[in-house]
């Protein structure tokens, strides 16, 4: 059994597919490999804020964190932990406003963006697209590490493979194993 880490290797942006009952891993790998000057990053449309601490504290992340609570959600959080809110889940440009802030005020991010499936339940697959195409392309500007997390379920084939053209790679999971498809990097 690989960890996600190993499995997602040098990829900038990565696209996990995992059911929701095998999501419990989330990005613990990638929070794993954080320094004490790493700005976490997690968007979230689905858990509150104080679990993101509880969570990144739990895996024993370095660094700080910032959480980004996406809809109508309880926003309290720790001291030392920003908590910004874009009150409305359609609400792409505000998020893109925020992510960028964010981004562009640290020298070493990772991103987890929690959850792709919630984003898509409040705009088209063509919206979803768009934004996610700027904002990879924001990642990379900032030389930023990501992972985006969707169920697999709960989307037809057609959607995912529409979304996962957008990432370096792809990261299907179940039962703790980990199968990738990479996407070839121009140098």
């Amino acid at each position: 059994m690989s960890t996600l880490r190993a499995a997602v290797g040098d990829a900038t942006t990565a696209l996990v597919c995992t059911p929701p009952m095998e999501q419990g891993e989330r990005c613990v790998d990638l929070l794993s490999a954080t320094t004490p000057e790493t700005m976490v990053l997690w968007v979230t449309y689905t858990t509150p804020p104080a679990a993101c601490v509880e969570q990144f504290r739990a895996d024993g992340a370095a660094g700080s964190l910032s959480v980004i609570a996406v809809g109508d959600m309880p926003t309290e959080a720790p001291d030392g932990v920003t908590v910004k809110t874009v009150s409305t889940p359609d609400d792409l440009t505000g998020l893109g406003i925020t992510l960028s802030q964010a981004l562009s005020t640290h020298d070493d991010a990772v991103v987890c963006f929690d959850s792709l499936t919630v984003l898509l339940r409040h705009v088209d697959t063509e919206t979803a697209y768009e934004f996610l195409n700027a904002l990879t392309g924001h990642l990379y500007a900032a030389d930023a590490r990501a992972r985006f997390h969707i169920d697999p379920t709960a989307h037809d084939t057609q959607t995912v493979d529409a979304l996962a053209s957008l990432f370096d790679a792809i990261v299907e999971g179940e039962d703790g194993a980990w199968a990738v498809r990479k996407r070839r990097l121009v140098a």
